[in-house]
């Protein structure tokens, strides 16, 4: 675990390639029956994946990925593990292959040994389903609509919409963020993450400025730990050094309350950090 922890060390100070820890992580996952290292392994993998490789290296080891995270879920011998390797398939799901097998999930065609699928699941497949573009999605949304008849389905539908891939959805959705009072505040603060998914950063990138503008707004009206919710999904949803430029420019001609600046120094840290591991291991 010691080992571990400093393999990852080393990529955040872009020393080791992401490619080569996810590669390492490849190797040696299926002979490692521990469950909470499993688990810390795949969700430091994800976010290799999903935040320091280019669209060339995601598209290459992709299908290395999910295929580790598919036999582990369908073969692993503990439950716990099964679970794991679930999650963790479903969260790096980006191939048509893939994302079949995910609605095959959905339908019931396909079943992991020992797991139920519960609600929270399905909500969540359907919402890697609509961050992917996938043709089928908005169709298994309306169906999930008339499925869930449960008092949490409208607040899990309006999350896994936020997803979804269009200009006017995320329009639609900021407006409701800044100027609908209707929409309850969990709601939004559940669908920040689906809004600014991250193999959408280019589509989200011209809400990056008025969600920074909005952060006075943010602080006075919403609960004490919303605005880290806000900022980790704006500025997290980000991946180049335009988007950092951007945040630092805000910075200096902005006069921000230190509590606010504060925060935002916080999050922008891991723009950093991705910026300069991009810039030299990606291709």
């Amino acid at each position: 675990t010691m080992l571990w922890g400093a393999l990852w060390d080393s990529v955040r100070e872009a020393e080791l390639s992401p490619s080569d820890y996810i590669a390492l992580v490849l190797k040696t996952l299926p002979t490692e029956n521990d469950e909470e290292l499993t688990q810390t392994l795949l969700t430091r993998a994800g976010t290799g994946f999903q935040r320091y490789l280019s669209p060339q290296q995601q598209t290459a080891i992709a299908p290395q990925l999910e295929a580790l995270c598919f036999d582990g879920m369908a073969q692993a011998k503990e439950l716990g593990l099964r679970i794991t390797y679930f999650r963790a398939f479903r969260n790096v799901t980006t191939t048509y292959n893939a994302r079949q097998r995910l609605k095959e999930i959905l339908s019931g065609k396909l079943r992991i040994p020992g797991v139920e699928i519960k609600p929270a699941d399905r909500w969540q497949i359907i919402r890697v389903l609509m961050a992917n573009g996938d043709s089928e999605a908005s169709a298994l949304l309306e169906s999930e609509r008339r499925r869930d008849k449960s008092d949490d389905a409208a607040k899990q539908a309006y999350i896994a919409e936020a997803a979804r891939a269009d200009a006017e959805t995320k329009r639609r959705y900021f407006d409701d963020y800044t100027k609908n009072k209707a929409v309850a505040e969990d709601w939004i603060e559940g669908s920040l993450g689906a809004f600014n998914s991250g193999n959408q950063s280019q589509l989200t990138r011209s809400y990056l400025k008025p969600a920074l503008e909005a952060l006075p707004q943010v602080k006075r009206e919403r609960k004490i730990f919303f605005v880290l919710a806000w900022l980790n999904a704006f500025i997290g949803g980000q991946r180049d050094k335009a988007a950092l430029d951007e945040v630092r420019e805000f910075l200096r001609v902005n006069k921000l309350d230190r509590d606010l600046e504060l925060k935002v120094l916080e999050v922008m840290d891991e723009l950093e950090r991705t910026v300069k591991i991009r810039a030299k291991f990606g291709i």
